[in-house]
């Protein structure tokens, strides 16, 4: 029970460190749209696209979600989200999904390997979430632990149904590192078959 404890009030402190330490920071806006092309149910999708905005906000990013296509020339890059099924198991065998980070616009989430587990929902914001972070930082890398580890554990797992993987500092940094360069892509489309 002081263990659970204990690791709790890392986890807390390491998500508010990270707000602390952009805390002097403009609240940064990651716009993300939604084309439904898929049968995900919308007790999968708000529930995931939820705990994804409240997983960024708790670092100062605002993800704002909308609907079709972005309107008109925009000076910032589109991201594609793409949620896809029936993965041939071959193909990056235990991974829930991919970025490419250096290419800066797409996603590419495994869903039928997601809703095959248990509480898609938030497992589907925890991917999403990990994947944005990709992007945004604009770099391929991994931290030992939180949302940003490569392979989650069933103890990872276990422990986001208690509270969400925390962001690392470094995590945090990076974040905004890649906000602030430019590298980050502002405009999200998420695209469903």
């Amino acid at each position: 029970m002081r263990i659970a404890r204990v690791t709790t009030i890392a986890a807390l402190m390491a998500g508010m460190a990270g707000t602390v330490a952009h805390a002097g920071e403009p609240q940064r806006r990651v716009t993300v749209y939604l084309r439904d092309r898929t049968n995900v149910h919308p007790e999968v999708w708000i529930p995931a696209k939820a705990l994804a905005g409240r997983m960024f906000a708790k670092i100062g990013v605002a993800l704002e979600w909308g609907k079709g296509e972005p309107a008109g020339e925009s000076s910032q890059a589109t991201v594609f989200i793409e949620l896809v099924t029936d993965t041939p198991e071959n193909r990056m065998p235990g991974a829930l999904a991919y970025a490419l980070p250096y290419e800066g616009a797409h996603i590419t989430v495994f869903f039928d390997r997601i809703e095959k587990g248990p509480d898609p929902a938030r497992v589907l914001g925890h991917v999403m979430v990990h994947e944005i972070t990709h992007l945004l930082q604009g770099i391929s890398r991994h931290s030992d632990t939180g949302i940003m580890k490569a392979r989650w554990t069933s103890r990872d797992y276990g422990d986001m149904r208690m509270t969400p993987l925390a962001f690392t500092l470094l995590d945090v940094d990076l974040i905004y590192a890649g906000l602030r360069k430019g590298m980050a892509k502002t405009a999200v489309l998420v695209a469903q078959r």
